[in-house]
């Protein structure tokens, strides 16, 4: 008897359960195609890297498509392209600045907080590096430095974000990106080594369909 009670209460808390995920599934999109753009800053942290101030710009465009997992959750693996460029110089040796471009993806855990338009993220992050920033010693065109490329294709992120929704479609936020690697390529043959991380923090904007 107590064996036949026990069943039926887990087997009501089950159906109460799977009901009420049911119910939160029914109130937003199952699936949400996201597209954003982005701008703001580039920087480096390590024992090789430029000095704070000495930030550079960069713009990122992305899409994600957010799978609802409740009315509070969701996962949203995505795609996107990031470049970074000088917008003060930057010095290596001879007036040589960091200028590179990656191809990322992402798998952003989203919290959507109740009864407002605010979501957090928060996103591991694979980069390549699509275009390559290289060493120009222009104070030595023979350096055999010349033309080698400074950092690693292949890089890691942990990236949060803070999205604000407005109306049926627009979006905007923010978003940080910390690199967590060491970016530095290592040449100890011509006394070039170190640590480099490369990080981001950016404001986008975009919509959601």
């Amino acid at each position: 008897m107590k064996k036949r009670v026990f069943l039926i209460l887990c087997s009501a808390l089950l159906f109460a359960a799977h009901t009420g995920f049911a119910q939160e599934q029914g109130t937003r999109k199952k699936l949400e195609h996201n597209i954003q753009l982005g701008m703001g800053v580039h920087f480096e942290t390590g024992s090789n890297a430029k000095s704070f101030h000495n930030v550079g710009s960069g713009f990122q465009l992305s899409y994600g498509m957010d799978v609802s997992l409740s009315d509070k959750w969701s996962l949203m693996p995505g795609v996107g392209f990031r470049g970074c460029f000088p917008i003060l110089p930057f010095y290596y040796v001879g007036g040589d600045f960091d200028g590179m471009a990656y191809a990322d993806l992402s798998l952003s855990l989203r919290y959507h907080k109740p009864a407002s338009n605010v979501i957090f993220g928060l996103a591991p992050v694979v980069s390549y590096m699509v275009v390559p920033d290289t060493y120009y010693v222009d104070a030595d065109p023979s350096d055999p430095l010349n033309e080698k490329e400074t950092f690693n294709r292949a890089d890691f992120g942990i990236r949060p974000s803070m999205t604000f929704r407005h109306g049926r479609h627009f979006q905007w936020g923010v978003e940080a990106h910390i690199g967590v690697l060491n970016a530095m390529r290592q040449y100890p043959e011509y006394n070039r080594t170190g640590a480099i991380s490369v990080h981001h923090v950016m404001v986008f904007c975009g919509w959601h369909f």
